[in-house]
């Protein structure tokens, strides 16, 4: 279900749309997570990538993550109150990347296209752990 939630202030009109459901494996599909068969040639400054095997492509597939620096315990208690809130993780939050914090990225993850519990850059954006890169302004 998807309720629309509607404010007006100061003249502007700000509308909001959330999806509901019933807790664990009802994911929703919204986005994906971009994957590739090689690691980048020329990877942008700064990024990191990981591999996972994935047998139904028959070899490897590459995906940014964030790098090993930014994954500190407020990160990680962060992403673990996300995961919370969206009915995929029932462990304390402690800051650590344990096993239940890995089954649980692996849940949300798998449901948008990636059977990994490594964490993806695109998954940390889409749960608004890290923001999405600004267009550039032409």
């Amino acid at each position: 279900m998807i309720r629309i939630t509607a404010l007006i202030t100061a003249g502007a009109l700000f509308l909001t749309a959330c999806q509901t459901g019933t807790g664990v494996g009802t994911i929703t599909q919204t986005e994906t997570i971009t994957l590739h068969r090689t690691r980048p040639a020329n990877p942008p400054p700064d990024t990191c990538w990981a591999s996972q095997t994935a047998p139904q492509t028959d070899g490897d597939i590459w995906f940014q993550t964030p790098c090993p620096d930014a994954l500190d315990t407020d990160f990680i208690n962060t992403l673990q109150r996300a995961l919370k809130a969206r009915g995929l993780y029932d462990g304390e939050i402690d800051g650590t990347l344990g096993t239940g914090t890995r089954k649980a990225i692996r849940t949300y993850q798998a449901a948008h296209g990636l059977d990994s519990d490594v964490l993806a850059l695109d998954t940390a954006r889409q749960l608004g752990l890290i923001a999405y890169p600004r267009p550039d302004k032409a």
